[in-house]
């Protein structure tokens, strides 16, 4: 089991609502402030205070910061956390966002995260926010980060471009391969800040089972009708082990291809990221045979294993299911053996009474390699091997 922060995006997602429900969760604002402090940037203040919106009662952090006309590139900004006294994980998460809205931004303007100037969020304030968000899950011992279905609001919102539609044109790009919907109200509920953060620290799509321990509420600045404008967070234990993740499952029968494609098809698709692609004949209605095309895949690859199907394919749809995965915690080696060097899977788990298991399985190319080379049957080279490197 370990440590899981998930978040509840019920309005939308920004830095200060994330900072609010860490601290309605159990941060300590002091906590906070020492990161803020390390950041080495004077007059930064954090303060917090409760607030109700709609039926919730939640922390309103708001940070105080002085300022400025500057606009900072992405050098500076990691600079700045280069130089704080921060825990190596806390800082390294921290760069790692900033980098993502780099790139973000970049696609938009169509140029490089070198060369973009951030405007709103390379401000004194959103740099404490990611900095803090980071440094508030450290504090709390959180291992893993999920997220619910971002909504993404309506109409325009006025920024230093100008006025643009809502979500911003990072935020888009940030929330790519994260479940979205419109709505519910016309308002900015994701902003880049926000964005960059969770989509940074979760992965697309992951669903995960927990154990609630804390909870805490996060307060915007806006009241919004008939939607209490928070973010709540749970903080508690995976019901999943060390050794488990989650994927996704696409399915879709076939029953009017040549056949001769199918390998190339397989092919494709673990090209494209896919952990796993297979068949299996089925009878189809009118009992008409057919194939059921199954590719398992990271959240993340949908699209890109999706753009194969239905390319290389006849299919009309898929079918697409979110799964778990409990895997033994696995490894390679090389080994030298009597018929030369050989490339060794080990896998390891742990039984109820806690004790460790191994088993090992020999590389097949390698012992192709050296059945050609000594001119012996492939079975008796697989026999040999095991005996000798059996425990």
């Amino acid at each position: 089991m370990s440590r899981i922060a998930y978040f509840d995006c019920i309005a939308g997602a920004s830095g200060d609502m994330i900072l609010g429900a860490l601290v309605d969760a159990g941060v300590p604002i002091e906590k906070l402030q020492e990161t803020a402090n390390s950041l080495g940037i004077s007059g930064l203040q954090l303060s917090v205070h409760q607030v109700k919106r709609g039926e919730f009662f939640a922390a309103k952090v708001e940070v105080h910061a002085p300022h400025e006309h500057a606009h900072r590139h992405l050098h500076h900004i990691e600079a700045i956390l280069n130089k704080a006294v921060l825990p190596d994980p806390v800082r390294e998460k921290a760069i790692q966002i900033f980098r993502r809205l780099a790139e973000a931004e970049a696609k938009v303007h169509r140029t490089t995260p070198e060369k973009i100037h951030f405007h709103e969020v390379g401000a004194v304030d959103a740099i404490a926010d990611v900095a803090c968000s980071v440094a508030g899950l450290h504090f709390l011992g959180v291992e893993r980060v999920a997220v619910s279905v971002f909504p993404l609001g309506g109409g325009t919102v006025k920024c230093e471009h100008g006025i643009i539609p809502v979500p911003a044109p990072a935020t888009v790009e940030l929330l790519r391969g994260f479940p979205s919907r419109p709505g519910p109200v016309e308002a900015e509920l994701v902003t880049p800040t926000g964005a960059a953060i969770l989509t940074t620290l979760a992965k697309p799509g992951e669903q995960l089972g927990f154990i609630p321990q804390q909870i805490g509420y996060g307060a915007g600045a806006r009241e919004h009708d008939n939607l209490p404008n928070v973010l709540r967070v749970f903080i508690g234990e995976t019901t999943l082990s060390e050794t488990a993740d989650t994927a996704m499952l696409l399915e879709t029968n076939i029953d009017d291809m040549n056949p001769e494609f199918y390998p190339h098809v397989i092919e494709r698709l673990l090209e494209a990221g896919a952990m796993d692609a297979f068949l299996i004949p089925i009878i189809m209605k009118k009992g008409r045979p057919g194939i059921l095309l199954s590719a398992l895949l990271p959240p993340e690859k949908i699209n890109a294993v999706l753009a194969i199907v239905y390319a290389e394919t006849t299919t009309l749809g898929v079918r697409l299911t979110h799964i778990t995965r409990n895997k033994l915690r696995r490894w390679r080696e090389r080994r030298h053996t009597s018929l030369g060097e050989v490339e060794i899977k080990f896998a390891e788990w742990k039984t109820p009474e806690g004790q460790n298991r191994q088993t090992f399985s020999l590389e097949f190319e390698s012992c192709k390699i050296l059945a050609r080379q000594h001119n012996l049957p492939l079975r008796e080279v697989y026999d040999r091997l095991c005996k000798e490197l059996k425990p």
